[in-house]
């Protein structure tokens, strides 16, 4: 598709085990192509994970009353997108005013995991990043 529309780079903070502790989330009014639009997301996908916005895991993907997941709740629960539906609705909503553009109920995104070292420091997985 050639419109302008939304796209997304979406992002999940886990541990070597598998454990998502938190999710970023960063829209983009993207043009083009879909190939260039996905060319986009995984150049920024390495970057702007650094000024993201930072959003917790929903309730219903929190394990033993904490709020973290695993991994294997992502094909758990259907789809990837799931997970981050509590942090697109904040995203829309940040939106200005009279904007013509809408978040996608099927975005255009870049799903990249951050693996928190044992430092604390994250670092983007891009080999496992993957387009939903």
């Amino acid at each position: 598709m050639d419109q302008p529309e939304i796209i997304l780079n979406l992002w999940y903070v886990c541990d070597q085990q598998g454990v998502i502790y938190s999710l970023r989330a960063r829209a983009y009014l993207g043009t083009g192509s879909d190939a260039e639009k996905r060319a986009f997301l995984r150049q920024y996908a390495e970057t702007d994970y650094l000024i993201a916005r930072s959003y917790s895991v929903p309730e219903t993907f929190h394990m033993d009353g904490k709020a973290v997941t695993h991994l294997s709740a992502l094909e758990h629960h259907g789809a990837s997108i799931a997970l981050f539906a509590e942090a697109l609705e904040a995203l829309q909503g940040e939106l200005p005013p009279g904007t013509p553009f809408e978040i996608p109920d099927q975005p255009l995104a870049c799903l990249t995991p951050l693996l928190r070292e044992n430092d604390g420091t994250l670092r983007p997985v891009l080999e496992e990043a993957k387009y939903i």
